[in-house]
């Protein structure tokens, strides 16, 4: 059994897809803090763990990005909102 699978950016993704994006950005910051907390590493893969004073741009980055994608969930959102008002037929009198 062959899995196909197709690479997904901002363009192609819905609200969901973008809302499950943003939450792993942010549970990355966490698990950064938490590596900091207790002065661990932080481990990106097996070969690659950076320094608890080290994760700083790390985090910044993560956090840029969970940010951009709250806008494009808002913009995409009143899209939505402004479709369920169009879409609703006038009130008959």
């Amino acid at each position: 059994m062959k899995l196909e699978s197709e690479l997904m950016d901002e363009s192609t993704m819905d609200i969901e897809d973008l809302e499950v994006e943003r939450d792993l950005q942010l549970a990355a910051v966490d698990a950064i803090r938490r590596a900091r907390r207790f002065g661990t590493f932080f481990v990106i893969s097996h070969d690659k763990m950076i320094p608890p004073d080290k994760t700083g741009p790390y985090e910044q980055r993560l956090l840029a990005t969970a940010d951009r994608l709250n806008r494009r969930i808002a913009e995409l959102g009143g899209a939505a909102q402004n479709l369920e008002l169009n879409d609703k037929p006038a009130p008959q009198k």
